[in-house]
């Protein structure tokens, strides 16, 4: 209707980890398999997810992604809400496996249902997104405006503990202008990511020829446009052996160091899901341990009595072009950059602090922050589709 009367407009779904796995299922709300309709709808009413605010975080679970060691951020909130405490489902219900299960059915039936970009969120009651661990002042008013009342309320009116809420995100948008028209397209061109508060600033682009110099040239951003796409779009025609991807991060002045910088891929392949988390830049020399493939810990400089911490590991800038090793041409996928900060103090950490207790043994008293870019996506030629007729949790459909 808004449509038709020249007024565009988009929304933006929220909450995804307690949708109890409505959120991406792969049926629609009468129960029948979504077709290219809804996926085309759903791709004009919805630009963009949320992937994380006060009520947890929505990238992924450490149930859905056990080969990633940093899986189980912020995923204390569980409860669906209005439920009277029954936990959420995981299936369905995060945006990992969402961006991943849009490559199939992209394949499948030549449509992706959920292209979304990434944004964050507070969904705070109290009209001020105090988005710095440690500067929180609750999110629900008088019910969690102090130290004592979270750290020692029994519940919330959402149903969970207020140690069990997390800090509000930040959504950053690349526009190129501070106004309303130039910031509302940007988010609809998906040209967004998210963090869990930090104001860490990310570029993620991605082309077929990047020089592996590109992200140290001062001409970098200019150059990026020109041979590739930033976040949030569809790679070029296919032009190389495999494509690459520059991601360029600098710390938040006002908060911690950085850790490593990564690229998650998503794909399907023999009517699976996949992914695989590469890490493509990090600090302090450290390498990759040979026969795990892990990168080790950066280290850890938080003193939780004190509830505080020291910057002297970690690097306030990261960047790298990085080249898909496992690339396959005939296969859809999903890339997106993933930020850690070192570890820090979580809030429950500088309340307990500030009450001269211990901190909560129900939630952890260090977190690594993050930023999450919008993904991009490769599709590939017709001719070049291994096309699968079945694909688990999908559906068999064909065209």
């Amino acid at each position: 209707m808004q449509r038709k009367e020249g007024h565009e407009n988009f929304s933006i779904p929220h909450n995804a980890n307690v949708s109890n796995g409505l959120m991406f299922a792969p049926t629609d709300s009468d129960g029948k398999t979504i077709d290219v309709h809804w996926a085309k709808r759903s791709n004009l009413n919805s630009v963009a997810t949320e992937i994380i605010q006060t009520k947890g975080a929505s990238e992924t679970h450490p149930a859905l992604s056990p080969n990633d060691e940093f899986a189980g951020f912020e995923t204390s909130y569980k409860h669906l809400l209005g439920s009277g405490g029954v936990v959420s489902r995981i299936n369905n219900g995060y945006v990992r496996r969402a961006l991943t299960d849009g490559v199939g059915f992209q394949e499948m039936m030549g449509a992706n249902p959920w292209k979304l970009g990434i944004v964050a969120g507070a969904d705070s009651h109290d009209a001020f997104s105090d988005n710095e661990e440690f500067n929180y002042t609750g999110v629900h008013g008088n019910t969690d405006n102090t130290p004592k009342i979270r750290l020692t309320s029994g519940t919330t009116v959402a149903g969970e503990p207020p140690t069990h809420f997390g800090t509000p995100g930040t959504t950053a948008v690349w526009a190129p202008e501070n106004t309303r028209e130039a910031i509302f397209d940007a988010i609809k061109n998906k040209e967004t990511y998210g963090t869990s508060g930090t104001f860490i600033r990310l570029r993620f682009f991605g082309g077929w020829g990047y020089s592996k110099n590109l992200v140290k040239d001062k001409n970098f951003v200019r150059k990026a446009y020109k041979e590739g796409v930033p976040m949030g779009q569809d790679l070029p025609k296919k032009s190389g052996v495999a494509p690459t991807f520059a991601v360029w991060a600098l710390k938040d002045p006002e908060s911690a160091n950085l850790d490593r910088v990564q690229i998650i891929k998503g794909w399907y392949k023999d009517g699976h899901p996949w992914e695989k988390v590469f890490d493509v830049v990090w600090s302090d020399n450290r390498k990759i341990d040979a026969k795990t493939g892990k990168l080790p810990a950066v280290g850890n400089t938080v003193n939780i009595k004190n509830a505080s911490y020291i910057n002297n590991i970690g690097d306030t800038q990261l960047s790298a072009v990085w080249t898909d090793p496992d690339f396959d041409p005939s296969q859809h996928a999903v890339y997106y950059a993933r930020v850690i900060e070192i570890p820090t103090p979580r809030w429950t950490t500088f309340d307990a602090k500030a009450l001269g207790v211990e901190p909560p043994a129900d939630v952890p008293a260090i977190i690594q922050e993050r930023a999450w870019s919008s993904p991009i996506w490769y599709t590939p030629e017709a001719k070049l589709v291994k096309r699968q007729a079945f694909y688990p949790g999908l559906k068999a459909y064909l065209p």
